[in-house]
């Protein structure tokens, strides 16, 4: 708090004379105006960036799980009987099945 107590004693009469330049307040107002009340405003662009990078991070995350999902089938296609007994617990009429929970 100092600092800013020293600098402005130090330059009162700077920053006096900003103030009143009429391009320092219009510039002002301006920045004011987009900052806070346009209406694509510099926090609604922020939170709007950060949807978009939340979306694509969904979008990489399901293009996993589909190429998850296509190897699966194609797995599936190749030997129905062994994904069968693996996840429905189907047997033959003669064996026996054993489960083991780990």
């Amino acid at each position: 708090m100092n600092i800013l107590k020293t600098y402005y004693i130090n330059h009162k009469s700077q920053l006096r004379t900003l103030v009143r330049n009429r391009y320092f307040l219009v510039s002002a107002g301006f920045l004011i105006h987009v900052i806070f009340f346009d209406h694509s405003r510099l926090i609604s662009q922020w939170q709007l960036e950060r949807d978009i990078q939340k979306l694509e991070q969904d979008r990489e995350q399901y293009q996993n799980q589909i190429e998850e999902i296509k190897d699966e089938q194609l797995e599936i296609g190749k030997n129905k009987e062994r994904y069968a007994r693996e996840h429905y617990y189907m047997k033959r009429a003669d064996e026996d099945v054993y489960i083991i929970e780990e």
